[in-house]
């Protein structure tokens, strides 16, 4: 959508899949453009906030004109907070676009103004423990914390870290991100080079004479640091990972960053460094002109769920 003045105030960057019901009946499907590839988060249509609702409206009466070049709209792993849900939930509703959602977490704890606030946050036990574990091995022969900040260095941290994310998962039996999407791997190698040279890439490792053990990668935005992936060599010290993690949280609050986003999923481990969850999303939606749609649309049947498989790109839309 543009304005009077022919400024663009509404725009969204799809592309087309195809998702399959039982095997059989196809449903043309746009998603957010690269999201698949890149695992990203906290999707959302980009409006202008200054004519947010015409935009929205807008962009509603362009898919429903353009109702032969899609069936539904997936859109996963939506941010509860920021109103993203809400606000084309009610674009949906006023063109009457059928649509469900249904909830997904994140988790997320805010930095406070020095480490010494942050440990305290932690039982006497856990903090002492966090203490002993960080300066018994920093304290190591050998043992250093590398900041990744020239390019000549990217690629041995980013093929070290495709390496250790895929020795991490598999003691869970599992491939791991990079291994089963060589997409998103292909995806990190090109942005971080992008990132790293606009002063974005916060690329991390623990190394021992040299050699990368633990290694984290993340970025700033907004004044929170969000953490991308992470990985970690089995065979080391236990808890190097947690080590430095500990040393990222502290210099991120050396930096004056506000919060550590974990991004989507919840789990014990990241409670254990104090993050909460919050709500987000996964938001899908149909024209309402055709009867397929209606009938899925009729039970509550996700694309990831086991009655839909996704056959892959079509194009650009």
């Amino acid at each position: 959508m543009r304005d009077e003045d022919g400024r663009l105030v509404g725009a969204v960057p799809f592309y087309v899949s195809e998702l399959r019901l039982l095997k059989v009946l196809p449903f043309r499907t746009l998603r957010m453009m690269a999201d698949h590839a890149t695992g990203s988060e906290y999707a959302d249509w980009i409006v202008d906030p200054d004519v947010e609702k015409a935009a929205l409206s807008a962009i509603a009466d362009a898919l429903l004109a353009a109702k032969s070049d899609w069936d539904t709209i997936w859109m996963p792993r939506m941010a509860g907070w920021t109103g993203a849900m809400e606000r084309i939930k009610a674009a949906c509703e006023e063109k009457g676009l059928l649509h469900h959602s249904r909830s997904t977490v994140f988790s997320y704890f805010d930095l406070p103004d020095s480490m010494k606030l942050y440990e305290e946050s932690f039982s006497s036990k856990r903090r002492q423990q966090m203490r002993r574990k960080r300066r018994k091995l920093l304290n190591t022969e050998g043992v250093e914390v590398v900041l990744c900040e020239k390019p000549e260095d990217l690629p041995r941290f980013i093929e070290t870290l495709f390496e250790l994310h895929y020795r991490r998962w598999q003691l869970d039996g599992q491939e791991g991100a990079f291994r089963r999407k060589p997409y998103e791997a292909e995806f990190y190698r090109q942005f971080s080079r992008i990132a790293l040279k606009n002063d974005w890439l916060w690329l991390i490792a623990l190394t021992e004479h040299g050699e990368i053990k633990s290694i984290q990668i993340g970025y700033v935005y907004d004044g929170v640091f969000l953490q991308l992936q992470e990985g970690f060599d089995p065979d080391y010290v236990q808890g190097s990972g947690n080590v430095l993690r500990t040393e990222v949280i502290e210099r991120r609050i050396d930096a004056g960053i506000s919060g550590y986003d974990f991004l989507g999923g919840g789990s014990e481990h990241k409670r254990r460094w104090g993050a909460a969850e919050r709500d987000g999303y996964d938001l899908f939606i149909a024209h309402p002109s055709k009867l397929k749609n209606k009938l899925l649309f009729s039970k509550e049947i996700w694309p990831s769920g086991r009655y839909i498989d996704e056959i892959g790109l079509l194009g650009g839309s």
